[in-house]
């Protein structure tokens, strides 16, 4: 259902990042080089290029600035009405920029005022090449909006997949180790009973980010389960930084307890003498560094090559939708040692 609705919107892209004036800068730069490739009697190559350029970038840079303005706006429409709607914006900032180059052509030099034709000619040519240009470029925006849609769909697919896989061995020792503990220690039977009834609680929650601290708890209380079971075998060295803004900074949900899961699985799990697991969350160059380390035994590596990369793959993916090309997802397997590294860029 949301996948329907987010088709209808609009696909306008966010014309108030740097990087994107950049790069139309540069592609209305292109585009003025071909067209000043055109063969003219009137002027030379560069002057055509300095004539083109200057009213090309103008023109973009405008479009640009009003497409970050209304972006909101048109992105409420459906997506027809905001191509409509964009498109006869765009063409009118071309009708206007082009009717002030023929109203002070004498000025320029470009035209005379008294040849009429020629100014209607270059209006209409202006219009003929802009609209070409804008179709194509609203269709790129369009289907570049409907991959990132679906790859969105297919992320949160994953994430309530991932929500809802619980190994079952996981859950069945879990019972079995309350069910032991209730006459022997049942502060301990109480205390695993509220740990797994909090991974059950945030399983079912739709939220798809929250802050540190929150990850950080639900990934302590599934360590917290899986030590009455492996008891001294596990061993879990934390690393945070104490600052509270670091706690407070949002992050993927999901994106520790899935690795830390998978560290004991495959790292501490298969090892008779078990092993330490190191969990790491620090603010570096104005990124949240967060990584899970475990040794290996060389059993337990030939089985985790092997093994499912649902979880790891699923991060990867929710972290390049929400961060872009900004995240950083790293995974360093060492014969006796594997890291995942997740870098992520905090938000201005």
């Amino acid at each position: 259902m949301d996948m329907e609705l987010n088709s209808k919107r609009g696909f306008i892209p966010n014309f108030c990042d740097v990087s994107a004036v950049f790069m139309l800068v540069l592609l209305v730069e292109l585009l003025s080089l071909l067209l000043a490739l055109a063969p003219s009697e009137q002027t030379n190559f560069w002057e055509r290029l300095a004539l083109i350029s200057f009213f090309s970038q103008w023109l973009g840079l405008v479009n640009a600035s009003l497409l970050c303005v209304l972006k909101n706006a048109l992105n409420k429409q459906t997506a027809n009405i905001c191509a409509a709607l964009s498109l006869a914006l765009m063409l009118l900032v071309t009708l206007i920029f082009s009717s002030l180059i023929v109203y002070f052509g004498d000025l320029i030099g470009m035209f005379h005022t008294e040849n009429q034709q020629v100014g209607i000619y270059f209006i209409l040519r202006n219009l003929m090449i802009s609209g070409i240009i804008y179709g194509v470029v609203l269709r790129y925006f369009y289907v570049q909006y409907q991959w990132r849609s679906n790859l969105q769909a297919q992320s949160d697919a994953q994430l309530q997949a991932l929500k809802a896989r619980i190994r079952p061995h996981f859950l069945f020792n879990s019972m079995n180790t309350i069910a032991s503990l209730v006459r022997i220690d049942a502060k301990k039977a109480e205390k695993a009973v509220e740990d797994l009834s909090y991974l059950f609680r945030a399983s079912l929650q739709e939220e798809t980010s929250h802050t540190l601290r929150d990850e950080l708890d639900l990934t302590a209380s599934y360590i917290d389960i899986e030590h009455l079971r492996l008891d001294k075998r596990l061993s879990v060295n934390w690393q945070l930084d104490a600052d509270d803004k670091t706690m407070d900074i949002e992050v993927p949900t999901l994106c520790l307890q899935p690795l830390v899961e998978n560290a004991i699985y495959h790292g501490i799990e298969p090892m008779a003498e078990g092993g330490n697991i190191k969990i790491s969350a620090q603010l570096e160059n104005n990124r949240l560094c967060l990584s899970v380390s475990n040794p290996l035994s060389r059993q337990s590596a030939m089985t985790r090559q092997k093994g499912n990369q649902m979880a790891q793959t699923n991060i990867k993916t929710r972290l390049a939708l929400m961060y872009g090309d900004e995240a950083e997802f790293i995974i360093n397997a060492e014969p006796d040692l594997y890291t995942v590294s997740i870098g992520i860029p905090l938000k201005t």
